[in-house]
């Protein structure tokens, strides 16, 4: 299945078939591929911690073809996001042999928060990158600061332990 096909399986197999906010879906993708999906998209660090130019091209493509929409909107503060949902034509890609066993890591990660997922994506970038469980704390806290406030940091951690990371 071609990657693209793989980011329609992974929209459609959200909650309503839409995944609120670019930054949720760049870290589930991301978290995805770090659990065995085939796909090799290419990740750096940004502001929002792991982002692949790819999966934001490949969104572009999958409109082209009809498969999702991308409405933006607005927080309740002003903020700009993204709704992208997928067509009903994009189940049949979530149907996949290939793509089932990672519908349960999408389920898990659908219902934490966006900051949340955030974290988990980047502390895990980090550990990958080298970086042992204290150090790779040290840079999130540098990198995210009051983002890991109010027990986010925790629930990233306890996030990615639910998806099968390994967080010591």
């Amino acid at each position: 299945m071609e990657k693209f096909y793989w980011l329609a399986a992974i929209i459609a197999s959200h909650p309503h078939r839409t995944v609120v906010g670019r930054t949720r879906l760049q870290k589930t993708v991301r978290l995805l591929q770090r659990l065995g999906a085939p796909i090799d998209y290419d990740f750096t660090i940004h502001f929002y911690g792991p982002y692949s130019d790819g999966v934001s091209s490949d969104i572009g493509l999958l409109e082209k073809l009809g498969l999702v929409t991308e409405t933006p909107d607005l927080t309740f503060d002003g903020s700009p996001f993204y709704r992208i949902t997928g067509s009903s034509d994009t189940t049949q890609f979530a149907e996949d042999s290939n793509f089932k066993g990672y519908e349960k890591y999408i389920e898990i990660m659908s219902h934490a928060e966006t900051t949340v997922l955030e974290l988990a994506a980047t502390y895990d970038a980090f550990r990958e990158m080298g970086s042992n469980h204290d150090e790779a704390l040290d840079r999130l806290r540098r990198k995210k600061g009051r983002k890991c406030d109010n027990g986010n940091l925790e629930e990233a951690l306890k996030l990615l332990a639910s998806l099968g990371f390994e967080t010591q």
